[in-house]
Formats: structure tokens, C-alpha cells, sequence
């Protein structure tokens, strides 16, 4: 009986950790997929002026948009939009959810009301990917190189192929990510975005060296950007897996059942929010630098590059603006301390010192401000050296305080993920063992 239960156990083991590895080779396919993508370019695009027209790089907002699509806006490749319509398709639809009741009621309708708001954020990204995808195309048009057009022939018919091209390559990605979340390990959007930033990393540094070695910049210099760099990766570990514990108390003859204790806790994280209001705020700045920069000459265009920089002061003031308002907004979204407050009561929980129902709510919401100030000043510190460091020195190195979020956020939702996944199966195989020696003493 004891190695029969020991095959058992060591069968179920071999099971789950080969279904985890399925699960990483798969992700590690789907990535691998997305990469080869981002070097596939839109028909039509004359490829012998295009690394001339738009070096790997380059600085400002250009460089920016470009590292947050792993280069394929530099390459001009069906992947140059990457997932940003998407992101600011969600954006604008959790907006107009807090906005218009309709729109609530349906986000509040269970998995039926998740899967009509999935529906809609399709319907306007691709609304907003054939907006970006002209006016990208009709300005790439105007682009030459020493009287060379960049489009070899300009006209409808390169429009209408490289609308399609762009179009369907957000939907790939989209469809990509959904499958790494349902098949694979970890969130496949904010791995394709983590992808994309790791595989131009490369590029940032060596502009940081190509600098050096033209006289442009020291090697003091470098050296202490690169110190300032590490400083801010790691306040972001520490913060990100820092949390505020708010002690529950239930009644001791319902919860020793469970535990020897009669208390227990709801972890509240620093930063509540995360990355999304980061990436919300290079969403809405970038996307129209970024078509400004393909019509040049134009009042409004020449309004937006001259203030609108990444290097100028009303830009970073913007952003930083942007990252404290999505902030709160967003934290407001994803946590209701009325909601809290409520599930508590429901199930016999209460907070030491606080009366059940509203004054749980306003102590919880309490709690929630100031933790999400403390979070707006740890993002604005993250995201505005970065900043600082390429005003003063104007060099274009875009290792922003955002990639610096993404990729903390994502290797640690991920490892989470991963360990998750193990402890579920090997909680599964203890319920079965379990279940089999009950059977065995009836």
C-alpha cells in the first residue's frame, strides 16, 4: 500500500510539473512569435532609407514609442502599433464606465458583463488602430531621405495594405496575449510589452556608449546613471512587495475551525494601482507626439514638438500630472471600501475598534488615500528622475521609470503565477489522497 501510494504521489508529481513546463514552452513560443513578428514590414516601405529615416536609437518620444514596441516602430513592421491601442481602448472604456451608468451596469453584469466590456475594448481598439494606422501612413508618405521617398509607391492602394497590415497585427498581439493568459504562465499583454522593452535594452545601453566614446558624454556620467538606475530598481522591489496589513477579527467559534487564531488580515499594497497609471499617461501624451512627428510643418504638430517633448519641462510636468490623476482614479476603481466593508459584515468580520457597516467603510477608505498618496509620490520619484537625468543631459537613454515598473511587476506576477500553479496542483493531489483514505476507513 505505502508504494503504491508513493507511485501515486510521484505520478501526480510528474503530471503537474510537466503540464507547468507545456505551460512555459508555450509562452516562450508565443514570445518568440511576437519578436519575429516586430521584423515583418508593412508592404510597400522602401527597407534600404528606412534605418536611416528612423535609427533604433533615437531619442525623444520617437525612441520612447519605439522601445515599447521592441523596435518594430523603427523598422516600420505590421507590429509597429504593438498593444497601445489596445491599452488606451481600455482606458477610455473604464472612463466611460465610471461615467456612464449603462455602461457600469453592464462591467457589474458577472463573467456575461466581462465578456460584452472585452467585446467593446475589441470594437474601439480597432477603431483606434485604423485612426493611428492612417495618419501614421499618410505621414509616412510626406518622409524622404535625400529626395528618396520612404513609401516606394505612395497612393490608396499602400493605405489601404498597410491599414490591414497594422490592424492585423494589433489583433495578433491581442489574440497572442489571450492565449499566453489562457494556455501559458502570466499575463500575456504585460509580457508582450515586457518583451519588447527587455529586447531594446541592448539599444539603450549602446547609445549610452556610442555618447561616450564621440566625447558627447563622460564615463562619470554613464556610471552614475546606470547607479541612479539600480538605486530606483531597487526601491521598486521594495515597494511593490511591500503591503499595509488591516487586521479582521471573527468570532472564535467560526474561525477555529480553520485556524488556531481568531484574526487574520487584508494586504494592502503600497501601490495599489501598479503600473497602469504609468502606462495610462504614456498612452495619452505619446500617441499624439507621436503623430506629430509625421506631420512636421503643421501649427498644431509644430504646437505639440515644441512643448510636448520628452525633454521639455511642461512635458514631464504633464506626465507627472497624469501618473497622480489615474493614480487615484484607478484605485478608486479597483477598490470599493464600501464593497469591503460589506463582504465583511456579511461574513461576521469586523476591524478591532471599528463598528461594522459604514465605519469600516470610511476607516478602510481612510486607509486607502493615504496609502495611494504615498504610492503617487513613490511613482512621480520613479518616473520623474528619469526624466530629470535626460533633461540635463539630454541623452537618448530611455530607460524610463516605467519599464522599470513593467518589468518588476511582471517578473513578480509571474514567479507568483508559476509558484500558484504548483501549490494549486500539489493542493489538488493532497485532496485526492485525502479522498482515498477516507474511502479506505469506510
Amino acid at each position: 500500500m505505502n508504494s503504491k501510494s508513493t507511485f501515486n504521489s510521484l505520478d501526480s508529481a510528474l503530471l503537474y510539473k510537466g503540464d507547468l513546463l507545456k505551460r512555459m514552452f508555450f509562452t516562450l513560443i508565443a514570445l518568440i512569435c511576437y519578436r519575429l513578428g516586430t521584423y515583418v514590414p508593412i508592404p510597400g516601405i522602401n527597407l534600404d532609407i528606412i534605418s536611416d529615416v528612423f535609427p533604433k536609437e533615437g531619442s525623444g518620444v520617437f525612441g520612447v514609442f519605439n522601445f515599447f514596441s521592441g523596435g518594430a516602430l523603427a523598422r516600420m513592421t505590421i507590429l509597429a502599433l504593438s498593444v497601445m491601442p489596445y491599452i488606451v481602448a481600455s482606458i477610455v472604456m473604464q472612463l466611460l464606465s465610471s461615467a456612464i451608468k449603462g455602461i457600469n451596469e453592464v462591467k457589474n453584469d458577472g463573467e456575461l458583463g466581462r465578456r460584452k466590456m472585452n467585446s467593446y475594448i475589441r470594437y474601439m481598439t480597432i477603431v483606434f488602430c485604423v485612426f493611428q494606422s492612417i495618419t501614421i501612413l499618410i505621414g509616412l508618405e510626406r518622409m524622404n531621405k535625400e529626395g528618396v521617398l520612404i513609401v516606394i509607391e505612395p497612393g490608396l492602394m499602400f493605405r489601404t495594405v498597410g491599414v490591414f497590415s497594422l490592424l492585423g497585427g494589433t489583433m495578433f498581439l491581442m489574440w497572442l496575449g489571450e492565449q499566453i493568459s489562457a494556455n501559458g504562465i502570466g499575463n500575456g499583454i504585460s509580457l508582450i510589452i515586457f518583451t519588447g522593452i527587455i529586447s531594446e535594452l541592448h539599444s539603450a545601453f549602446s547609445s549610452l556608449l556610442t555618447l561616450n566614446k564621440s566625447g558627447n558624454i563622460s564615463l562619470f556620467i554613464i556610471l552614475f546613471i546606470l547607479a541612479v538606475f539600480f538605486l530606483l530598481l531597487l526601491l521598486v522591489i521594495f515597494v511593490e512587495s511591500s503591503y499595509r496589513k488591516v487586521i479582521v477579527q471573527y468570532p472564535k467559534k467560526q474561525f477555529k475551525k480553520l485556524h488556531s487564531d481568531d484574526f487574520t488580515y487584508i494586504p494592502l499594497k503600497i501601490n495599489l494601482s501598479g503600473v497602469i497609471p504609468t502606462i495610462f499617461a504614456n498612452a495619452i501624451l505619446l500617441t499624439p507626439i507621436s503623430i506629430a512627428n509625421f506631420y512636421k510643418g503643421y501649427a498644431f504638430s509644430d504646437f505639440v514638438l515644441n512643448y510636448f517633448m520628452t525633454n521639455k519641462v511642461v512635458y514631464i510636468v504633464a506626465y507627472l500630472a497624469f501618473i497622480i490623476f489615474f493614480n487615484f482614479f484607478y484605485t478608486n476603481f479597483i477598490f470599493n471600501p464600501e464593497e469591503n466593508a460589506n463582504f465583511l459584515k456579511k461574513n461576521g468580520g469586523f476591524i478591532p475598534g471599528k463598528r461594522p457597516g459604514k465605519h469600516t467603510s470610511d476607516y478602510l477608505q481612510d486607509i486607502v488615500f493615504k496609502l495611494t498618496f504615498i504610492g503617487s509620490t513613490y511613482l512621480v520619484v520613479i518616473c520623474a528622475v528619469p526624466e530629470v537625468i535626460r533633461y540635463y543631459y539630454d541623452i537618448p537613454f530611455i530607460f524610463g521609470g516605467t519599464s522599470l515598473l513593467i518589468i518588476v511587476n511582471v517578473v513578480t506576477d509571474t514567479i507568483m503565477q508559476i509558484q500558484s500553479y504548483i501549490f494549486s496542483n500539489r493542493y489538488d493531489s493532497w485532496i485526492k489522497k485525502y479522498e482515498s483514505k477516507t474511502r479506505k476507513l469506510r
